[in-house]
């Protein structure tokens, strides 16, 4: 396979659905390679845009004017102003992607606009990461299109100036668009959080196949009955969206929030608001610069509202209301998963001491214990590969007592 052909064989992979990673395992390629052969491919010249482009000689670098150097650091400057608007992006790519959109004359590279803000101080220095051990494989959720997986976590608590009260954040991002939906409550309290994620696949997200959270009691539910899930999974469940929870004490699994996180804590929470008004009015205003106006490299430079637009995006029926009585919700339907890294014992817990036997020659590796609610089952999984099946209903002794022998997917599930 020449180098023309082995182009489109990745371009072909990457619009067949085949998620980066893959493609480039498949053809023995680096990340940096198949994102510039994505981001150089036209589908109106397709032998020419996969073509290798001729190296500039020696002394042929392109020359940029001084005024669009002193723009781009003009611009860092702006964005990093106390007193400006602190909820915009600020680094190289956030730059020229604005350049690029308000059809600037000049548009230098990422790389050369990190370079002269760099010479201008401008970058902060950062120590040399130690080197990192390969990755586990894990069966977090994959995000190909909008609304796949949302990210829910809560972050606080926040307090006001002369206040003692403390409030919280809901935070709600979808991890294909990056659009995210933020609230403040006034308490961790299920019911709380239930409400703004109602009002976000209302009005502002629409509705996911997924739910990516923590295993914060708020969210899965009591520990006294780890097998009778809170307020917001049979909200989840209601509605045909299946949560599954991240590996305990392991919160980077939800990349996508936690970063965002990050961004909120530095340009939001570090503010003391007067009143409660105040953070709500702030609050919203960070949720429409976010959306609107962040233009992301994982994105191709458009925002996330920009992503959206683009999608097919179903919205919860503005009239739903079943969620107002937790008890009227049902317990009888879909799936709620966890991931969870195996014991040196062989065994998982799921939430509390609800525990089920893996296999100890498993000890270290992830698998996926998917919980069909109908059936009162708990399938474990590893690689796609169901390992047993327990009756979910009984208790944990009962459970390992009662272990079925791994079924065949289409009898299972």
């Amino acid at each position: 396979m020449d180098a023309i052909e082995e182009r489109k064989q990745a371009i072909q992979m990457y619009y067949q659905g085949h998620s980066k990673a893959a493609i480039c395992r498949h053809l023995g390629r680096s990340r940096p390679w198949l994102y510039r052969w994505l981001s150089r491919y036209n589908g109106d010249e397709v032998e020419s845009s996969l073509q290798d482009r001729r190296r500039r000689e020696p002394g042929q670098t392109r020359v940029w004017s001084a005024a669009i150097q002193a723009q781009v650091v003009s611009m860092r400057r702006e964005r990093t102003d106390p007193e400006g608007d602190p909820y915009q992006l600020y680094g190289a790519a956030a730059i020229h992607y604005e350049l690029a959109a308000v059809g600037n004359a000049e548009v230098p590279p990422i790389r050369t606009i990190h370079y002269w803000l760099k010479a201008a101080g401008l970058v902060p220095k950062r120590s040399r990461d130690k080197p990192k051990r390969p990755p586990l494989p894990i069966p977090i959720p994959q995000a190909k299109q909008a609304n796949d997986v949302h990210q829910l976590d809560l972050k606080g608590p926040i307090r006001l100036k002369g206040s003692s009260a403390k409030h919280y954040l809901v935070v709600l991002r979808d991890r294909f668009t990056r659009r995210c939906a933020l609230e403040v409550v006034e308490s961790k309290a299920a019911e709380g959080i239930v409400n703004q994620a109602v009002a976000a696949w209302q009005h502002v997200l629409g509705v996911p196949a997924t739910l990516q959270l923590d295993n914060a009691l708020e969210f899965r539910g009591s520990n006294k009955y780890p097998r009778s899930f809170g307020h917001l999974i049979r909200l989840a469940l209601d509605l045909g969206i299946e949560p599954v929870f991240n590996p305990v004490g392991e919160p980077w699994r939800n990349g996508c929030v936690e970063r965002f996180n990050g961004f909120l804590t530095e340009r939001l929470l570090t503010i003391r608001f007067d009143n409660l008004d105040q953070l709500r009015a702030a609050v919203a205003r960070c949720q429409t610069v976010c959306n609107r106006d962040h233009r992301l490299t994982c994105l191709d430079g458009r925002s996330p509202a920009e992503a959206a637009a683009e999608a097919d995006i179903t919205y919860l029926d503005p009239a739903y209301r079943r969620h107002l009585d937790a008890k009227s919700l049902p317990q009888d339907q879909g799936f709620v998963s966890f991931i969870r890294l195996v014991r040196r014992s062989g065994r998982i817990t799921l939430g509390a001491k609800d525990r089920f036997m893996v296999d100890p020659e498993l000890a270290y590796s992830y698998v996926l214990a998917r919980v069909d609610v109908a059936k009162q089952l708990v399938t474990i999984f590893q690689d796609d590969r169901p390992l047993v099946t327990y009756d979910f209903s009984k208790s944990t002794i009962g459970a390992w007592a009662h272990g079925l022998e791994a079924l065949l997917p289409d009898e299972q599930m």
